[in-house]
C-alpha cells in the first residue's frame, strides 16, 4: 500500500508516506516531541480500488470508488540540521501525520470535485476546504500520478485542501466531516 500526499502550495508538492502515518478515527494523536508545534489541514483521501498504470483521464473515475475526510498533520519548526528537502519530507511524513476518517462509497464520481471537508475543534467549526476551490480534477490527478507510480488496490491519495491550518493542542477533540457527514473523531493527547 502506498500513501501519496499532494501538498496545497504551488507548485504542488508530491510526497510519500508510510502506512504508520495513519491514525484511524477514535484513536488518539499523541503530540510528538521533535517539533515546536503541529498544525492540521483538512484533506480528502481517495481510495484506489484497481490496478493501473498510465491511466487515461476519461477512465480515472473507475479507479476511485470511495473517499474519506482526513486531517493532514504538519510538524512546524523541526529541530534538525538537515537540508530543506529532507526537513520538508520529515515534516509531512512522520508516524501519525495522517488522521484518517472512515471511507464513504462514491455514488457519483463527478461529486468528488465538489466534496467539502470541515473540521471542528471542541465542538466549534474552525476550518473547511473544498477540492473544487483548488481547480484540481481528481481524474487528471489520478492520471498524472499513474504516469510515475503503478496504482494498486488499497493505495491512497491524500489531497490537502486550501484552507487555514489549525494548531493542535493537547486536550483538543477534533471532528472532521465530508459533505456534512461526520466520519472522523480524534483526541489530541
Amino acid at each position: 500500500m502506498k500513501i501519496i500526499g499532494i501538498g496545497r502550495e504551488l507548485p504542488k508538492q508530491v510526497y510519500l508516506m508510510a502506512d504508520s502515518a495513519i491514525i484511524k478515527s477514535n484513536k488518539p494523536f499523541f503530540v510528538p516531541h521533535f517539533a515546536q508545534s503541529f498544525t492540521g489541514t483538512p484533506a480528502i483521501v481517495l481510495h484506489i480500488d484497481r490496478l493501473g498504470k498510465h491511466i487515461a483521464p476519461r477512465f480515472a473515475h473507475r479507479y476511485c470508488l470511495a473517499v474519506a475526510p482526513a486531517i493532514k498533520v504538519t510538524a512546524r519548526g523541526i529541530a534538525m540540521e538537515q537540508p530543506f528537502e529532507a526537513t520538508s519530507a520529515l515534516a509531512h511524513s512522520f508516524d501519525g501525520a495522517l488522521l484518517l476518517g472512515d471511507f464513504t462509497a462514491i455514488a457519483d464520481p463527478a461529486s468528488i470535485n465538489i466534496s467539502e471537508v470541515t473540521i471542528e475543534r471542541n465542538g466549534e467549526q474552525v476550518t473547511q476546504g473544498c477540492l473544487d476551490g483548488q481547480s484540481i480534477d481528481f481524474r487528471q490527478l489520478i492520471s498524472q500520478l499513474s504516469t510515475y507510480f503503478t496504482l494498486k488496490m488499497g493505495d491512497m491519495i491524500v489531497v490537502e485542501l486550501d484552507s487555514s491550518d489549525i494548531e493542535l493542542t493537547i486536550g483538543d477533540t477534533l471532528h472532521a466531516a465530508i459533505n456534512g457527514n461526520h466520519k472522523l473523531t480524534i483526541r489530541v493527547k
